[in-house]
């Protein structure tokens, strides 16, 4: 059982979520992030890349439906809807010779909540080095990571049926960055999940990410980029579910995403999805097909494997491919 001290700064944390998230405009209009013009202040963009096929396929409008493993990187919040233990893997080749890989474990604590860790791996490729005059000096391979340790739990309506409470989601994080040389730091993510609304059909969630924490490269320090995350889940009808979530980051402007996800029974241990999604991020940066993102997946028993499909215009395409296992 926690004690009271714990479950007031468990409450003080979900307050202050809110705040943080309306903090964003505010600071944009102070000049201080959130607009266009802070483009480039940021470090870690590894950190921005979605994990998980099932949210990259839905536009990344993923933070209030998040509920496996994966939720360790969209909205912490989301582990409590695991009643087992949860496994996941993402490999995704990624843009211009780099990859990302994630892995992901979470397990139920009862009712105390749920618990989980993931490790977030990008690789930039070799790089071949040069001095002044262009002779080769050998090779470096640049190379991102995060490794979280998260945790959710009920913090009102102890009382009243899971679905009518309020959750209350945590994320402590190590990041690692090395291009010749490396640098680390420490960070969190919080995220709140409210109770169901409109019997059962509706939900929403507030997340901040990467609140606090820099790297410094030789000279030059450079703070994590800040995400602020308003979603929402809406499941129209037993077989669809429409999400939507706005997101800013310190380091741009805010965009809207959006997705859609269809279930197809089989029979009843077999489900096939098909997923959709579209968002509005650096919408006019790039030309050629980009902002939208199609995916599908397949559950058998307690094993998902999931693909997605995401044009970056002229830039390239991200294929992803994850997999949960529940036992």
């Amino acid at each position: 059982m926690k004690k009271p001290g714990t479950i007031k700064r468990l409450v003080n944390g979900a307050a202050l979520l809110p705040a943080l998230l309306l903090c964003g405009p505010a600071a944009a209009a102070a000049g201080q992030g959130f607009d266009s013009a802070s483009a480039g202040t940021a470090t870690a963009q590894f950190l921005k890349v979605a994990s998980g096929a099932r949210g990259a396929a839905l536009g990344e409008a993923y933070s209030a439906l998040a509920d496996d493993a994966f939720a360790l990187d969209w909205n912490p919040a989301g582990l409590i809807n695991i009643k087992k233990n949860s496994m996941a893997f993402m490999h995704a080749p990624y843009l211009a010779g780099t990859y990302a890989d994630y892995f992901a474990y979470a397990e139920t604590a009862g009712e105390v909540g749920s618990w989980g860790l993931s490790l977030k791996y990008m690789n930039f490729g070799k790089i071949t080095q040069t001095d002044s005059s262009g002779f080769d000096l050998g090779g470096f391979t640049p190379y991102d990571m995060a490794i979280n340790v998260g945790f959710a739990c009920y913090i009102t309506g102890f009382n009243k049926d899971p679905e009518e409470r309020f959750v209350l989601g945590a994320t402590g994080k190590f990041v690692r960055s090395k291009i010749l040389s490396a640098d680390n730091t420490v960070s969190a993510d919080i995220g709140l999940n409210m109770p169901y609304m409109f019997d059962n059909r509706f939900r929403m969630a507030l997340t901040a990410q990467n609140i606090m924490g820099t790297l410094r490269y030789d000279k030059e320090e450079a703070p994590l980029p800040l995400i602020l995350r308003l979603g929402t889940a809406t499941k129209l009808a037993d077989y669809f579910t429409l999400t939507a979530d706005i997101i800013a980051a310190r380091d741009n402007l805010p965009f809207l995403a959006m997705g859609t996800e269809v279930k197809v029974p089989v029979y009843s241990e077999m489900d096939v999805f098909l997923r959709a999604g579209f968002n509005t991020r650096a919408i006019s940066d790039v030309s050629g097909t980009r902002n939208v993102s199609f995916g599908s997946g397949l559950r058998y028993t307690d094993y998902c494997l999931d693909y997605a499909f995401s044009p970056f215009g002229d830039l390239g395409t991200v294929h992803r491919i994850s997999a949960t296992i529940t036992f």
